[in-house]
């Protein structure tokens, strides 16, 4: 009997270990979008000649670029952006391609396999701005210097395309959001000189360091969201990529100027500003990569566990098997996310040799089979170590940022790794 459920367990293991692999080398997908702006905008004539009245019009129509800093719920802590038009009339309209509907067809399945499907909608901009300002956030507009010309021809672009099909669109979190669809249509009213410009400015963090530095105030959630993403998040930026964040987008814009010196930005209104409240986490405005305070954070860990285990070794078997339990489910995530989804940030991620659903044989062992020490984290702790060598000796090779992952995981591997003897005098070979 013992036999037979050693041959299960290595046939399992096998699968495991191929299923790793495969997730580890998947290959990339095309993904499908159903509205591609940039591809409809550059269809849009922003030099097509007006009559006397379009040309009164559009001198009497202001376009501003809303900017609503951070909020408290995690999909806000990264800000907001919007478009608002106002009409010679006075009315005032806001363009936001933040919207999802959680009642759509499918959508815990679509959300699950990467495919959020978000619209713009046009409403009324007044209670708009007055729910950000409820809620306490930054709330800054600024009136964008366009020619008469790209003014009616982005507005005809804007009314346009939020009609019908045209109105959804598969968001991206760096690549197509609320921020560069409005970065794109910028883009185009300047015939092309933001992103020419943005592109010469020097290179700059990655999409990863930028995101930490909206989220390392809560460094668990900052960790698992930092362990799931691969090394497509690792490239350096220009400055065109990164105003995917909507107040380096806001940045972006008063500091560009035309080829012949005219700012874009002809005012900036403040309609509030929280930095003086202290109400909320602030944004990390320094270079680090905290890579040492997950370091030291794992060696403490590690520590307690095994002065646990010379005090209380039933309760370090139970800290210890939850703890591989926990990165079992995450790395069972992770390897759905790599090898069913549509969410590319994930794909070639090295976290999932070392964590992955081979982590339910730790807990196992430690949990069920009571050792207090596992073979299984005696083999991941090997991959971390020699990971962790080819960075150092091909790091133009190993390029994935996740020294964070492993300096944290790897002494509370070692914690529990290798064999020992159960308590009633035998010895069991440890998963």
């Amino acid at each position: 009997m013992l036999s037979r459920m050693k041959r299960i367990c290595a046939l399992l293991m096998t699968v495991f270990c191929l299923a790793g692999l495969w997730g580890y080398s998947v290959l990339e997908r095309t993904i499908e979008q159903p509205f591609d702006s940039v591809k409809e905008l550059a269809s849009v004539d922003i030099q097509k000649s007006l009559s006397t009245h379009q040309k009164t019009w559009a001198e009497q129509t202001k376009v501003h670029l809303l900017t609503i800093g951070p909020g408290d719920d995690l999909y806000a802590w990264f800000g907001h952006s919007a478009l608002i038009v106002t009409s010679p009339s006075g009315t005032k309209i806001m363009y936001d391609w933040g919207i999802f509907d959680p009642n759509q067809d499918h959508f815990y399945l679509n959300f699950a396999r990467g495919r959020m499907y978000y619209y713009v909608v046009a409403s009324e901009a007044s209670w708009r701005i007055q729910d950000a300002l409820e809620e306490v956030r930054d709330v800054s507009l600024i009136e964008l210097n366009f020619s008469n010309e790209a003014k009616l021809a982005i507005i005809s672009f804007l009314n346009t395309y939020i009609q019908g099909d045209y109105r959804t669109y598969l968001y991206h979190f760096y690549d197509d959001n609320c921020a560069t669809r409005i970065r794109d249509i910028i883009d185009r009213a300047t015939d092309g000189e933001f992103k020419i410009w943005a592109e010469q400015k020097q290179e700059r963090p990655s999409l990863r360091n930028q995101v930490m530095r909206y989220m390392i105030h809560d460094r668990a959630v900052f960790w698992i969201l930092d362990f799931l993403q691969g090394p497509s998040v690792d490239k350096e930026l220009n400055h065109y990529d990164e105003m995917f964040l909507p107040l380096l987008l806001e940045q972006a814009v008063m500091d560009f100027t035309y080829s012949d010196g005219t700012p874009m930005a002809i005012s900036r209104e403040v309609l509030l500003d929280t930095q003086d409240l202290a109400i909320r986490f602030s944004i990390d405005e320094s270079s680090r990569t905290y890579t040492w305070f997950y370091a030291i954070l794992g060696l403490l860990a590690a520590s307690a566990l095994l002065l646990l285990g010379l005090k209380y070794p039933a309760l370090k078997r139970w800290v210890l098997g939850l703890f591989c339990v926990f990165l079992g489910v995450l790395g069972s995530l992770l390897l759905f996310m790599m090898t069913f989804s549509d969410m590319d940030m994930t794909y070639f991620n090295e976290n999932i040799l070392f964590v992955n659903p081979l982590l339910f044989f730790a807990s196992y062992s430690i949990l069920i089979r009571k050792n207090t020490q596992s073979r299984m984290l005696s083999i991941l702790s090997l991959i971390m170590m020699i990971l962790l060598l080819s960075k150092l000796l091909v790091p133009s090779i190993m390029t994935q940022d996740n020294l964070r992952i492993i300096l944290f995981l790897l002494p509370i591997y070692l914690s529990g790794a290798g064999r020992e003897r159960l308590s009633h005098g035998k010895k069991r070979k440890a998963f």
